[in-house]
């Protein structure tokens, strides 16, 4: 986490090959929503991805293999991330270079903004595929934002979408050519 001298602040996610979540990036971004949600310094807060084309993966899928006694704790450690994402009390702005799948997508449902690449980049819950339900938040926040109809479209057939159809159904903020995405995200936050 860095925080410029305009208060910009930046948490980057940075868990090869996918950004898949695990317990200590849960760690990590409480600790960083923590210390956000203090520092009267922070006017935004840009949530990226160091990897390329991924934004997160959503929970790490080793897990499914460790059996419900490790994902409990999983599932209720997600909820409190997203949670202390939703009461930071600056801006937060999703910047979605690549896909945000399952977690990854319920991250950005957690902030306030969700800037997203166009051609290159899917957004979704596609965890009923696996017989799953999402554990973030996705299920009351993206109904919420993008209303019943297309939140059941969305949650049932767990279909991932690209940046323009994101931003018609209003999942996203602004849709970006893939070179302009950083630029806009900066905008956004000045």
């Amino acid at each position: 986490m860095t925080i410029d001298e305009s208060g910009v602040a930046e948490v980057v996610l940075d868990r090869p090959p996918a950004n898949a979540i695990d317990l200590l990036t849960l760690t990590e971004l409480k600790q960083a929503a923590e210390v956000l949600s203090v520092d009267r310094s922070v006017r935004v807060v840009l949530l990226s991805s160091a990897l390329d084309p991924i934004f997160a993966g959503g929970f790490d899928l080793d897990l499914l293999a460790h059996g419900w006694d490790d994902i409990f704790p999983m599932i209720r450690a997600f909820h409190e991330v997203a949670n202390a994402w939703v009461r930071i009390p600056s801006p937060t702005i999703a910047v979605i270079g690549g896909h945000a799948a399952g977690g990854g997508c319920e991250l950005a449902l957690a902030c306030d903004f969700r800037v997203m690449a166009r051609g290159r980049a899917t957004i979704g819950l596609p965890e009923v595929k696996l017989g799953l339900l999402p554990s973030g938040g996705g299920t009351t926040r993206l109904p919420r934002l993008i209303g019943r109809a297309a939140a059941l479209d969305l949650l049932l057939r767990g279909r991932l979408i690209g940046a323009d159809e994101a931003e018609r159904i209003g999942l996203i903020t602004l849709a970006a050519e893939p070179q302009d995405l950083d630029h806009l995200a900066r905008g956004l936050a000045a």
